[in-house]
């Protein structure tokens, strides 16, 4: 990792653990403790401070450890900005100084003294949707001490509940955090079910974060993984056909659900042919479902059946 991903990711350790020793801090990130203090220094430049206490029970910790909220950004918006980063530095991306630069430009804004109301009335914007039942002080603790946790390798004992088995203690290899309808998830290898798997934060009661670490899994790819879901879950594809009428139809087209969509319009009727491969057969459903009678399922017939059990079950229940 560059020198920009380490001084990141030494952020995010202390955010995480608080005081570390610095030695501590050079072995997770695999540097010499000198290249650590470089790091502090290239912290403190972007106005991020770090102090030091001596002796038995010191070590490094965070001059104050809500600096990226106080510039109005979430946990979420920060973790963003952190995997970007790397992603440019992966590829030596040209645009990668300019985003260094329009970055600082940001923080120059919201530290600029402004309060909450002014800041949400420059950019005259809101995101609708619903929002998450929990406590957003734990949650962002947890996701703040997995996501070290998938950057320095370490394993996690949780106690999760699964809708299907309910409370279980599991050993788990974290290798990404996701953020999907406005909830927060990690996927992991789960040595009890000898799989990946992904796990929402909200379900998890308890963890630790274990000293034991694990070697990376070179042949996972979060992409591939995600590729051709509809939503976060995941099963065998199917290739799916539908006609969608309108006014829906222009609703459907108007996304890119996956990359692989085809998108067959008719202009008599302006209803659209969708066809693609997709993953997720129960949030398939749900999807189809929303759009009420405006759509009718032509492939496969097990969904189509699937979808006529659905609606019966519903006539029941009215």
């Amino acid at each position: 990792m560059s020198s920009i991903g380490n001084a990141l990711k030494l952020y995010l350790l202390l955010q995480s653990k608080g005081k570390m020793k610095i030695r501590d801090i050079a072995k997770e990130l695999e540097v010499d403790e000198r290249t650590v203090r470089r790091y502090r220094d290239d912290l403190e430049q972007a106005m991020i401070y770090i102090d030091s206490q001596a002796g038995k029970h010191g070590g490094y910790y965070l001059h104050n450890d809500n600096y990226l909220l106080g510039l109005n950004l979430t946990c979420e918006e920060y973790l963003t900005f952190l995997m970007i980063k790397e992603e440019l530095e992966k590829s030596n991306h040209v645009v990668l100084k300019d985003y260094d630069s329009a970055l600082q430009k940001i923080q120059q804004v919201y530290i600029s003294g402004k309060n909450e109301k002014d800041r949400i009335n420059i950019f005259n914007f809101i995101a609708k949707g619903t929002k998450a039942n929990i406590n957003i002080n734990e949650e962002r603790k947890k996701l703040i001490d997995i996501h070290a946790a998938v950057l320095t390798k370490n394993k996690i004992q949780i106690q999760y509940t699964s809708l299907s088995s309910g409370l279980t203690e599991r050993i788990v290899r974290p290798y990404a955090t996701i953020q999907y309808k406005g909830d927060m998830y990690f996927t992991g290898y789960c040595e009890r079910k000898q799989a990946i798997a992904d796990f929402k934060l909200c379900r998890i009661h308890e963890y630790t974060v274990l000293d034991e670490k694990f070697l990376a899994d070179k042949s996972f790819d979060l992409d591939e993984y995600m590729k051709n879901c509809i939503g976060i879950f995941k099963d065998d594809e199917i290739h799916i056909k539908l006609k969608v009428y309108h006014p829906m139809s222009q609703i459907v087209k108007e996304k890119i659900w996956v990359e692989n969509q085809i998108i067959t319009e008719n202009e008599e009727d302006h209803s659209i042919i969708y066809e693609a491969t997709m993953k997720g057969v129960e949030e398939i459903k749900s999807w189809i479902l929303s759009m009420g009678s405006k759509v009718k399922v032509i492939n496969p017939q097990f969904l189509a059946d699937e979808i006529k059990n659905e609606i019966k079950n519903m006539h029941k229940i009215y």
